[in-house]
């Protein structure tokens, strides 16, 4: 009988610790994964009002290309963001090309934070919207702060206080954080085969 019982025990602690090893590795990869960019046909409109259709473009990141993104980011890309990047290509009536919609998802306080970024084909800021975040603050979702972006290039340093204004809360320095990546992958990859 108490082999049985020392085996049970057994079991339940390995249970738990598998869940536990789960849970930790889900916790660890969880703000890894990149951004999708939900419902697009509805809301590709909130920042080009002329879209009609979208093309998604994925490309795949060479070690040595997460290596140049790095160094210009000044930080390591989370490791769902080291193998590949999808962006999408925003098109007229007439199937003009109108720019690009970027996504990313940054680690707030209470989750993730996700952003969705259009460019025009010259690589401008025309817009940005949070799409999901749960976060208390609110500042970093109003029209006042998110206009700031729109004109921005990958040559503006994208900073609170140089050229974004903000109280400089954790919510809002991710949404800076995340446009200068965005567009520093846009600039690194979108010609990428």
């Amino acid at each position: 009988m108490l082999l049985r019982l020392r085996h049970i025990l057994n079991l339940r602690s390995s249970f738990s610790l598998l869940i536990l090893a789960g849970a930790v590795f889900w916790a660890a990869t969880g703000y890894a994964d990149v951004c999708v960019w939900r419902d697009p046909e509805r809301t590709m409109q909130k920042i080009f009002p002329q879209a009609r259709d979208y093309e998604t473009i994925e490309r795949k990141i060479s070690g040595e290309k997460a290596g140049v993104i790095e160094n210009r980011l000044g930080k390591p890309l989370d490791p769902g963001e080291r193998e590949d990047w999808i962006f999408y290509k925003i098109r007229g009536n007439k199937g003009e090309p109108l720019g690009y919609v970027l996504t990313d998802a940054e680690k707030g306080e209470y989750g993730a934070i996700e952003i969705v970024m259009g460019i025009t084909p010259e690589g401008k800021v025309a817009g940005v919207y949070i799409q999901r975040a749960r976060e208390r603050d609110k500042e970093f979702k109003s029209r006042d702060f998110l206009d700031q972006f729109i004109g921005k290039t990958k040559e503006n340093p994208l900073h609170i206080g140089k050229d974004i204004k903000a109280e400089g809360s954790l919510p809002a320095e991710q949404v800076s954080f995340a446009a200068r990546k965005m567009l520093i992958m846009y600039d690194e990859l979108r010609k990428e085969k």
